[in-house]
């Protein structure tokens, strides 16, 4: 609720700060006293658009703040929250709202002492206040609220929830499927080359360490020749030997059978023979390799002429494909991810269709089923809000709730041959109707010409869905517009019983309205130091008497002022 309103140089009002009370505040005084300035001013700090004349003239700057608290559960602490307004929202229990004008027209917002954007401001105003009657900040007016307000009253939360959860399932699913299908199609150019590629690749059944092996080999058969006469000759000095030439072994194995002798003539050289033979052993084994590799020398054009050809394929892959065979073969192994991918990604946008054909069945069932809850629930609201409208002195008025399902050619439900679009609260589009004379079609809320019938028709609604609109505070001027008597009576009465539930602050020109305030305030002008400017003050006890008297006959005279104590006394027997 509004704990403290403090308003400087706006119009007329130099400096005035008021404190309200958590029921019914009622500001009254003479037509032109100042009222509505005020309720302008409330409107600037909950992010009304401001005129530049709005600023006190001569004066740089207007500002006005308000001080509000709140239900920990209210809807405005999550959206500050969401807008990082504060880091300590969970140990605060009021908001200083606060607006600056230029007299050049430049505003400045401010929530405690963070600076904040209008359209922040604005939208905690709308969670926190309504202003029926002249002004804008009407949200019973705008046709986007009396949805919630149709499910609220209906208790139908809970249904529109599984509905919203269908619905932004279908979203999802949506989104996954176009993001799927524009990668499939965009793969889908490139799917025939990698399948070439895959093929070719294949195909050549390429191996790790081929080409160094490959390569390898081509060295040999190239070089065989070579190869062959210089085993041969390795083995022929080793091994070999001719009647002219002696061998090495042979040179060995003489010097081998003496050696022999001298250990058996000295036994110091035992170990050196042991090791000449050792010597012995292993060259006559290196003669035999030799000679073996040399019979093995492979002279084969044909296969030099096959490793060549592998050998230029496989550098015919490289120029295509990467700069190795391991490079090669990481290409393979991509290539096949992806297109192992692509029929992934076909089967799943099957089922993403099929997944969505399903939940659009079941979000369909469930929007045909809120829509027919909303139908019975707008019978129930449109007789309890008649029944108030009468008592209200609106006798002939006729409310109407219009529950209107969406028609569109594109629209995601079809039903009975027709399309309907289908949102996250439904298929329904909701539109409160009203006729307030006989012989009228009932038209929209803001169709309403007259400020006094507004009122009344925002009264009556507020008085039925007090209980579940979470809005703290409701502002009404004009509500005494063209009534009197009885009915005066009644809207003040209504007043006072929905104060029990909100905060009201109320201007109003007629006694029996305003002797039902919690805390009764007077507006007036009154010159000072040759300025006209406009003040506010709370009434004391007698002070209210004189001013229920004044409002009752023009003047505090005995009989007026003995009827303005009966009509407290009234109110509060």
């Amino acid at each position: 609720m509004i704990e403290e309103l403090h308003i400087q140089n706006v119009a007329l009002i130099d400096d005035l700060q008021l404190e309200f009370s958590p029921g019914l505040n009622v500001l009254t005084g003479e037509t032109g006293a100042g009222k509505s300035v005020i309720l302008q001013s409330l409107g600037l700090a909950l992010g009304e658009r401001g005129g530049i004349g709005i600023v006190k003239s001569g004066e740089r700057l207007a500002k006005v703040q308000i001080a509000v608290s709140s239900s920990p559960d209210h809807p405005m602490w999550a959206r500050l929250n969401d807008a990082d307004v504060t880091e300590d929202l969970d140990t605060m229990e009021a908001l200083l709202l606060s607006r600056q004008i230029s007299a050049g027209g430049r505003s400045r917002c401010h929530i405690n002492d963070q600076r904040v954007n209008l359209t922040l401001l604005h939208d905690i105003g709308n969670l926190l206040v309504d202003i029926h009657g002249q002004h804008e900040h009407q949200s019973l007016f705008r046709s986007e609220t009396h949805l919630n307000l149709l499910d609220a009253f209906g208790e139908l939360e809970e249904l529109r929830s599984k509905l919203n959860k269908a619905y932004h399932e279908i979203h999802a699913l949506n989104q996954e499927l176009a993001q799927l299908s524009q990668r499939l199609h965009e793969a889908e150019r490139e799917k025939e080359l990698f399948e070439f590629q895959i093929e070719e690749l294949e195909e050549a059944e390429l191996e790790e360490g081929e080409e160094e092996t490959l390569t390898r080999e081509r060295r040999i058969l190239s070089n065989a020749e070579t190869l062959f006469e210089s085993a041969s000759l390795v083995y022929d000095a080793l091994y070999g030997g001719s009647q002219t030439n002696f061998s090495v072994l042979d040179m060995l194995k003489k010097t081998s059978t003496t050696t022999t002798k001298l250990c058996e003539m000295d036994e110091s050289l035992t170990e050196l023979n042991s090791r000449l033979e050792s010597v012995l052993y292993e060259l006559e084994d290196i003669a035999y390799q030799i000679r073996d590799y040399r019979n093995s020398v492979d002279f084969n054009p044909h296969r030099l002429a096959e490793i060549e050809e592998r050998l230029d394929f496989i550098y015919r892959l490289k120029r295509k494909y990467g700069n190795s065979i391991s490079e090669i073969l990481a290409y393979q192994k991509e290539i096949t991810q992806k297109l192992t991918e692509l029929q992934v990604s076909s089967e799943r946008i099957e089922e993403l269709k099929d997944r969505i054909r399903a939940v659009t069945v079941q979000g369909q069932d469930l929007a045909v089923e809120l829509s027919e809850k909303r139908k019975a629930t707008a019978t129930r609201l449109e007789s309890l809000i008649e029944k108030e409208l009468h008592t209200l002195g609106m006798n002939k008025a006729v409310f109407r709730v219009l529950v209107r399902p969406i028609e569109s050619r594109n629209g995601l439900l079809q039903i009975d041959g027709n399309r309907y679009e289908l949102r996250s609260n439904g298929m329904d589009e909701i539109e409160f109707l009203i006729s307030p004379n006989v012989g009228s079609k009932p038209k929209p809320l803001t169709k309403i010409a007259s400020g006094g019938e507004i009122s009344r028709v925002m009264l009556a609604l507020k008085t039925v869905l007090a209980r579940i609109d979470n809005i703290p505070t409701m502002i009404f001027d004009e509500v005494d517009a063209g009534i009197g008597g009885r009915t005066a009576d009644v809207v003040g009465s209504k007043l006072k019983e929905l104060a029990r539930f909100r905060q009201v602050i109320c201007i109003t020109h007629l006694p029996q309205i305003a002797r039902f305030a919690d805390q009764h305030f007077r507006v007036e002008k009154r010159v000072e130091s040759n300025q006209t400017i406009i003040t506010a003050r709370p009434l004391a006890p007698k002070e209210r008497v004189e001013e229920i008297a004044r409002m009752h006959g023009g003047e505090a005279t005995e009989i007026t002022l003995a009827h303005a104590r009966e009509l407290l006394e009234g109110q509060t027997g």
